[in-house]
């Protein structure tokens, strides 16, 4: 089996590339560099219009988890889980995100699916395993009321939580992450198979996508057991996901026409979005009321909300499509800070829950009630800002550390003024002592 998803059409010049040419979505940042026989033109293919919607993807991963864990009463869950709703959007988002930068990234090359594998998976597992063993200790010591159990019990627990992806609420999706590696190599056969036909490949993505929906959202609870627990996984594989596997893959193999179209589409796109939004916000208004919010009624697998999901992925899309367009023509865009930010989305991902953690343990979650009463937008800005920047922080520590990669999947930064000293260092090496 090779791996050879050339894009049929090639994608439009981004801008130079920089580091951030070697991030895949959501997981661990890879060696995507393309082969040098590809030329300048392959090395330019995705950077800033991806980065930019891994960005605002990541910030609204932090962003729910702030607002559920700060607006949990009944006076403010309906309006809470609102928000959660309109942001379950960042799940499938990051799935599209991971094909479409796996396909381009893999334009030009040729591999068999073992090397494949070996080269992403070794990238992936020791974030995976190392935050998993990382919260099965930090959840005893930090939690409140939360004692570590019998050695034995711990371990046995930890062992469920790598099997499963439950270590931390947001480590499955490094799971899912491994699923597409594992089938990549038949999903871009896929699309090569069907590349003049590339409705077909999403239309069937999309009945896969809404069987699973209507399948988690319309079962009879509850469930015997050995079903139960089969609920309990089943929605962290692949068909869960199938749409946005299939709109992710695609739309790399026919990038430039992709963009095209949205640039030429624009109030179509804007409406769609802004509609499906309406739609989702209408159908959980009417499921809910005031300190009532049924589960059926904002789980991330909710029929109701696959218009916004899709719609609202290519209004993200649109947005950074165009903000790519105004950087190219040299205005101010922020694409430094992009840049940077990409370099440090996956650490902040993987870190924040603990963050969260310190600031609910240390009283700051008191602290916003007594200067917030009242308040619960106020609280949840403040939360936001502060989970953001104490996670960004922490990442910068992370980077300069000889672990990097293995906890934030960057290469260590040097230290302020380390590059000096070494460079001090090796023409002292070069220059002989007793030439005087």
């Amino acid at each position: 089996m090779h791996v050879q998803p050339t894009p049929q059409t090639q994608p439009t010049a981004s801008g130079p590339a920089t580091a951030s040419d070697q991030s895949i979505a959501i997981s661990p940042a890879p060696d995507d560099r393309p082969d040098r026989k590809a030329g300048a033109a392959a090395r330019v293919g995705r950077a800033y219009t991806a980065d930019l919607v891994r960005v605002a993807l990541f910030t609204g991963v932090v962003v729910a988890h702030s607002v559920n864990a700060i607006n949990s009463g009944p006076e403010v869950t309906r309006g809470s889980h609102l928000a959660g709703t309109l942001l379950h959007l960042t799940r499938y988002g990051f799935v599209a995100v991971t094909l479409f930068v796996l396909v381009l990234s893999m334009r030009g090359k040729t591999m068999t699916a073992t090397q494949f594998w070996r080269r992403r998976f070794g990238l992936i597992l020791w974030p995976y395993l190392l935050w998993t063993i990382i919260y099965a200790i930090t959840d005893h010591l930090v939690i409140r009321n939360n004692p570590f159990p019998s050695t034995g019990t711990w371990f046995a627990d930890l062992g469920e939580d790598l099997i499963s992806g439950t270590g931390k609420y947001q480590l499955y999706f490094l799971l899912i992450s491994m699923q597409i590696y594992l089938f990549f190599p038949l999903i871009s056969k896929i699309v090569e198979r069907f590349a003049d036909h590339p409705w077909r490949v999403i239309a069937g993505g999309a009945v896969v996508q809404f069987g699973m929906f209507a399948l988690y959202q319309y079962t009879p609870r509850p469930l015997p057991p050995f079903w139960q627990n089969i609920f309990l996984h089943l929605w962290k594989t692949l068909p869960m996901y199938a749409l946005f596997i299939t709109i992710g893959a695609v739309a790399a193999y026919h990038h430039e026409a992709v963009e095209t179209w949205l640039r030429s589409h624009v109030r179509l796109v804007v409406a769609c979005g802004l509609g499906s939004a309406a739609l989702s916000v209408t159908a959980y208004w009417l499921a809910t009321s005031p300190g009532h919010v049924p589960l059926q009624a904002n789980t991330p697998w909710n029929p109701a909300h696959l218009p916004w999901l899709v719609c609202g992925f290519a209004l993200l899309w649109l947005g950074a499509t165009l903000w790519d367009d105004r950087r190219r023509t040299g205005k101010r865009s922020g694409a430094r800070f992009v840049s940077w930010a990409t370099l440090r989305a996956f650490g902040v991902f993987a870190a924040h829950p603990l963050i969260l953690d310190i600031l609910a343990r240390t009283g700051f979650f008191r602290q916003l009630f007594e200067w917030f009463p009242g308040a619960p937008v106020a609280r949840a800005v403040v939360l936001i800002i502060t989970v953001l920047a104490l996670s960004l922080l922490l990442v910068d520590l992370l980077l300069r550390t000889p672990v990097s990669r293995y906890l934030v999947a960057r290469p260590r930064i040097p230290l302020p003024g380390e590059r000096r000293v070494r460079q001090a260092l090796a023409r002292g090496r070069a220059d002989p002592v007793g030439d005087h």
